[in-house]
């Protein structure tokens, strides 16, 4: 089964713009049949899923809940839960694509294919575990990437 995806914009910001988002949507769930045709990770949860909600959030959200949930107070790029939502930060996205010359826009949907693939059971706490997750991220954002 392949869940439907829902993306909310839960910044006071005008970046995403609901454009953005609108092909966001289109290329998540385009990708959505390859990445769960890849083998799955030890703790995948994709399949099993009727829906997963993305919400794109600011780095102060985002801090409070990887404080709250996973102790550490401190922005990060996102969050995956396993009962299928995920919260990814623009504010990071946009400071780390400024910081490497990289786009905003590929790198949020970079953030977002990560928790997608967290959801598909790939881990990332150790650097082989990484490679793998990497290995299946990268190319997906490559080819679905809006542009």
């Amino acid at each position: 089964m392949i869940p439907h995806l829902e993306l909310y914009n839960n910044t006071s910001g005008t970046w995403p713009s609901e454009a953005c988002l609108e092909e966001f949507r289109k290329a998540l769930q385009a990708l959505l049949p390859e990445l769960m045709s890849c083998p799955p990770g030890p703790d995948h949860v994709l399949s099993q899923l009727d829906e997963v909600e993305i919400s794109i959030v600011d780095d102060p959200t985002i801090a409070r809940v990887h404080g709250e949930f996973l102790h550490d107070p401190s922005p990060t790029d996102a969050i995956t839960f396993p009962y299928g939502e995920i919260l990814v930060s623009c504010d990071t996205a946009e400071r780390y694509a400024g910081e490497h010359g990289l786009s905003r826009d590929e790198e949020l949907f970079r953030y977002i294919v990560h928790g997608l693939t967290h959801l598909h059971g790939y881990l990332d706490a150790e650097p082989e575990d990484r490679a793998a997750l990497f290995a299946v991220q990268e190319p997906l954002v490559s080819r679905y990437c809006p542009k």
